[in-house]
């Protein structure tokens, strides 16, 4: 077993973060079963053919894919935080839901048209093996000819006046300062580029984690699922259009998006 912070195991680490978010989540349900579709969300449903077969990857409270079950498509929601889902079925009975974890999904190979796992939910996973697994699992449940799309916060994100860039950047330094100043004793600082933020969605929510990621990142990740040849990272703006085009290497704006294309049968 790998260790990775002053004693404690990667897999520790991870476990303490799935403990952390859960609750983070589950806190703000009362904004996502009920948050509408964001445009580019919009666009691309409508850009889909009839009857497209969509999963929506770490659905929490269902915000997607109650909006899309509402417009008639079909897609299905799968998360892990039992209190999300059952917020998503309250609000809409109708919809598909199920419990499941994104690193290993309960669902058949080949079986959906579009996989998206939206607005950071891949975030949320705190160790490298989590992330290359979970890739793997959307890459293996999209069918051939389908697509999976995956939205991640950016690292180099500068926000207004670089403020959030410098904030990050100062908060690394700050824990490791401590840790040294503590002489190295007991656990390490957080992981690089890996933050707790604030809940923004709902009062009263606990704090969430976030491991935020380069496109460079993103590429090594799909390159160790043996589809980087398959992989684009590019922009929202680039999502929704035709083209796609491929982000530079310090993208500095809020969120990137990987493409994953999977060929057609032959």
């Amino acid at each position: 077993m790998t260790t990775t912070h002053g004693g404690i195991t990667e897999i520790d680490y991870g476990a303490m973060i799935r403990a952390l978010n859960q609750v983070h989540y589950a806190g703000e349900t009362s904004f996502y079963d009920t948050a509408p579709l964001r445009p580019c969300e919009e666009a691309l449903y409508r850009r889909l053919g009839p009857g497209a077969r969509i999963l929506d990857v770490g659905c929490g409270a269902g915000r997607v894919t109650r909006a899309i079950t509402a417009l008639g498509g079909n897609i299905v929601g799968v998360d892990i935080n039992e209190a999300a889902l059952a917020a998503a079925r309250f609000a809409c009975p109708s919809g598909t839901f199920v419990h499941g974890s994104m690193n290993a999904l309960p669902l058949p190979a080949n079986s959906f048209d579009q996989v998206w796992c939206l607005r950071f939910s891949f975030n949320a996973l705190a160790t490298e093996a989590e992330r290359v697994e979970t890739l793997h699992e959307m890459w293996r449940v999209c069918a051939p000819g389908g697509t999976v799309l995956v939205e991640t916060f950016n690292w180099h994100y500068a926000g207004r006046l670089g403020l959030v860039r410098i904030a990050n950047l100062l908060d690394m330094a700050a824990r490791a300062a401590r840790w040294r100043g503590q002489r190295r004793a007991g656990s390490r600082p957080l992981p690089a580029r890996d933050i707790i933020y604030l809940a923004n969605k709902a009062s009263g929510a606990a704090p969430g984690y976030a491991h935020l990621t380069t496109a460079h990142e993103l590429y090594v990740l799909t390159a160790a699922c043996g589809i980087r040849q398959h992989a684009t990272v590019t922009s929202e703006d680039g999502v929704v259009s035709t083209s796609a085009p491929p982000v530079r290497a310090r993208h500095r704006r809020y969120s990137m998006w990987l493409i994953l294309r999977k060929p057609g049968e032959r």
